[in-house]
This record gives structure tokens, C-alpha cells and sequence, in this order.
């Protein structure tokens, strides 16, 4: 795989490869959070806000979201990007 230009480094892991490794814990503890409302939300038969449906189409965004943040932060570190 070629090297990935310097101006272009900047657009893909602004951030920096900690921030984004940062972001994804935050995303994750945000899914395991929406999942678990979803789960009482089922089990309830009460919608806590949304239903249980829609709590878990939440928990699957952010788990989606997660995963661009952590392949963010893993190929900014191969790519030795620092901020």
C-alpha cells in the first residue's frame, strides 16, 4: 500500500489517532447504554422515549460510528500521524 500524502493526512486523521481512540470508547459506552434502554424498553412494554425498535437502530449507528473512529485511530498510529 503507497504512502498517504502529508496534505492529505491532515483530512482523514485531524484529530489525531488518540482523540479518535477516545471517541470511540465514548461512542461504545453510548451503544451499550442506548442498548440496554432498548432491552427495558422491550421487557417494560413502556417506551422510555423511543421505542425498543428505535433503540436499537440507535445502538447500531453509534456502534457503526464507532467502528469509523476506531479504524480512524488505528491507521492514523500505522500511518505514524501525530497532532
Amino acid at each position: 500500500m503507497g504512502e498517504i500524502p502529508q496534505d492529505t493526512k491532515f483530512s482523514l486523521f485531524g484529530f489525531g489517532p488518540r482523540l479518535h481512540a477516545q471517541m470511540a470508547i465514548i461512542a461504545n459506552l453510548l451503544g451499550i447504554v442506548a442498548l440496554v434502554l432498548g432491552i427495558l424498553a422491550a421487557v417494560t412494554e413502556n417506551p422510555l422515549g423511543l421505542g425498543p425498535t428505535n433503540w436499537l437502530l440507535v445502538t447500531i449507528i453509534l456502534f457503526l460510528w464507532n467502528l469509523s473512529f476506531w479504524f480512524s485511530a488505528y491507521f492514523g498510529a500505522k500511518e505514524g500521524f501525530t497532532r
